[in-house]
């Protein structure tokens, strides 16, 4: 197949049985964290979205930017969507010197994007497919995903337009994953409801989000340590804690 041949949009098409070998040839790669890994069955699933949500300082970007350094050890490279301001590069050495691995390669595998609104955080796929750099990166890391969206379409009355972009932003990032054999690492925050007149937390985007989501992570902090849990899918694997140091999370 040429470059061109069976693509649409800037992503290739695929038939019945090459779909098939894609689906049976999908790695994973390890978070960084033996508690974690064994939480997620053995890391972040190739062609799949996991999300990763929690409270404020419960450790998500710690978590996205160990992902980017963990990818640099097996020789990939990274895109880092960053819509907070949150990607550091001087933590990406920490990380990388602290796990022997050499920092230059960490920090030059990794291209960090600011993605100020929705248009630009939709954008990037499209710039990815024309930009020979970054082309071939087999991490996606979006951090945070659902912040732009709350920001455009606030309040109750905008619910249906917000989570129809959501949606069909999250659909691109989706297909593009699968496609293109790529790890895709979103972080959410959550957001307070109140059910049955009791208050609990809930990440932000709900239904619409969990529809494009292989796994689900929420994090709590614990003093030094993070807890982590799988919410989605319910499985019988018991909630870990892991310890925050100059590694990240371990």
């Amino acid at each position: 197949m040429t470059k061109d041949e069976g693509s649409v949009g800037g992503l290739k098409s695929l038939t019945f049985s090459e779909a098939l070998e894609v689906a049976r040839s999908l790695g994973k790669l390890g978070t960084g964290s033996e508690g974690l890994d064994a939480l997620l069955v053995g890391g972040y699933e190739e062609g799949k979205i996991t999300e990763v949500f929690g409270a404020s300082n419960s450790g998500k970007t710690q978590l996205a930017i160990q992902a980017t350094v963990m990818a640099s050890a097996r020789g990939w490279k990274s895109v880092f969507v960053d819509t907070e301001s949150t990607f550091r590069p001087e933590r990406v050495v920490q990380m990388a010197e602290s796990r022997g691995i050499e920092a230059k390669s960490a920090l030059d595998s990794v291209y960090a994007l600011r993605a100020r609104d929705v248009d630009a955080q939709s954008q990037v796929l499209e710039r990815m497919a024309d930009d020979p750099r970054v082309s071939s990166a087999k991490l996606v890391v979006v951090d945070t995903v659902t912040k732009n969206f709350t920001l455009e379409f606030p309040g109750r009355e905008r619910t249906g337009r917000r989570q129809g972009a959501l949606g069909a932003y999250l659909n691109r990032v989706a297909i593009d994953a699968y496609l293109h054999r790529r790890v895709v690492l979103l972080t959410n925050r959550v957001a307070s409801i109140t059910v049955g007149g009791m208050s609990k937390d809930v990440n932000v985007g709900g239904l619409t989000l969990g529809r494009f989501v292989s796994k689900s992570i929420r994090l709590r902090r614990e003093g030094g340590y993070v807890a982590a849990s799988v919410e989605h899918p319910r499985s019988g694997v018991p909630p870990t804690k892991c310890r925050l140091s100059e590694k990240g999370v371990e």
